[in-house]
């Protein structure tokens, strides 16, 4: 035991010496962890919060164009603008502001859209109430409402806001026939009916919820995915400084100097799982405290860990102890800097795409999704989801964390394989 001390001590002064590096094991995660939550936090505010531009322009000024202007300024999706400049655009201008990028959005709805539709109506009840259904009528032009989008708008608000208009000419071309039938009706009995609009009642309605364990709701957002993706991300970048200081120690010969004193190769590897597991961990509280006290002075949601921090920091030790394994193999298979440098950067990159660090698994191909289950910081990253978001506890996502303790003992046997046979061949 005391010979673990001194080799922790050792390998601590080595890491303390390179204050850059350490320095940049701490504050460069952390800045990115700020950036991109910040980033990811505007653009959900964009969408979600009255942020996309969109000029509209009503002819109609009847049923059909107060319905739709009345629900799209209720949907609190959008900045809608009536004019531009203090005038009422034309329908050429308001295109050109939306190919021009000025707006997002351009609706036009044309004159007399309302009683196109009450014209058409009448027609269709008038062929109903007479005897010969097969007789022609006057064809009354279809409404057709204009969309310009800019192409970068993403498709799925487009689809969202064409459904919403069509929803809307619905429901006004079903009043309208209500209202006829009704006029019909009366004018053809000597007893008359009440407007059959009085008795249509909407009996489907669609109630959304944000559903986790335990009857507790949290609404996800930019903190919840950020702080555990790139605390990760941070975990595994360990890999580069702890595979550079085991090449180092062989090339000037200090691990050979260890290997001659009364101490083995498991218990100099020990030593840096411990003094590396106590980076990581220092990490994670960092990472943490910036999204629990930091991200509200700076107009962030705060990260929620009420009850949770036992849960999440066991998920942080396994997740630590996995990115260790990973480095003790890179150090251990690596002959020089630049090959432990590389292999390490671009391989926890490729690993941390695949596990939904930079993407969310759910809207990669499926071939990539099928690949993520591979991804040591994927099943990190699941774990604290489940923590964070569908308020799970410890038993519920300890599977994780096995997985993560497994891939790390792999990571130990393998490397103690491997440097048992290069002992063997040299």
């Amino acid at each position: 035991m005391r010979v673990i001390g001194k080799l922790v001590y050792k390998d601590f002064l080595v890491i303390i010496r390179d204050r850059g590096g350490l320095a940049m094991l701490f504050l460069m995660p952390m800045a990115l962890v700020l950036i991109m939550t910040s980033l990811q936090h505007n653009t959900f505010k964009a969408i979600n919060e009255s942020g996309i531009n969109l000029i509209l322009l009503n002819h109609d000024q009847d049923s059909l164009g107060l319905a739709v202007e009345r629900e799209i300024v209720r949907s609190n999706f959008f900045n809608v603008h009536r004019k531009m400049n203090n005038q009422i655009p034309s329908e050429r201008e308001v295109k050109e502001a939306v190919a021009t990028g000025k707006y997002q959005i351009g609706i036009v709805i044309p004159f007399g859209a309302t009683q196109r539709i009450r014209d058409r109506v009448k027609q269709n009840v008038l062929k109903i109430f007479s005897c010969d259904t097969s007789r022609n009528t006057s064809v009354v032009d279809s409404v057709n409402i204009l969309l310009f989008v800019d192409p970068a708008t993403k498709n799925s608000l487009r689809s969202t806001l064409q459904g919403s208009i069509r929803e809307y000419g619905e429901k006004i071309e079903s009043q309208l026939v209500l209202n006829e039938l009704t006029r019909q009706i009366n004018s053809r009995i000597m007893m008359p009916v009440t407007n059959l609009n009085l008795i249509r009642q909407e009996m489907v309605f669609y109630k959304e919820e944000y559903v986790a364990r335990n009857n507790k709701t949290i609404i996800p957002n930019a903190v919840q995915h950020n702080v555990p993706a790139w605390t990760l991300f941070a975990m595994f970048f360990i890999v580069i400084p702890f595979a550079s200081a085991m090449i180092k120690e062989r090339e000037d010969g200090s691990l050979a100097r260890l290997l001659t004193m009364p101490c083995s190769y498991a218990g100099i590897m020990v030593s840096k799982v411990l003094v590396y597991l106590m980076v990581c961990m220092c990490q994670f509280s960092l990472i943490l405290m910036m999204g629990v006290y930091l991200f509200p002075l700076i107009g962030l949601p705060a990260l929620q860990i009420d009850g949770k921090i036992w849960s999440l920091s066991f998920m942080a030790l396994a997740a630590a102890l996995a990115a260790i394994g990973y480095g003790i193999t890179v150090g251990t298979m690596a002959r020089t800097h630049q090959q432990a440098a590389i292999f390490a950067s671009i391989s926890v990159v490729i690993l941390a795409a695949v596990g939904g660090i930079w993407v969310p698994v759910f809207v990669m191909p499926p071939f990539l999704r099928e690949i993520s289950i591979v991804s040591p910081l994927n099943w990190g990253l699941n774990g604290f989801y489940d923590i964070l978001v569908r308020n799970a506890g410890l038993p519920d996502v300890i599977h994780y964390a096995i997985w993560m303790l497994m891939f790390s003992v792999g990571c130990l046997l393998v490397s103690l394989y491997y440097q048992k046979l290069r002992k063997e061949f040299s």
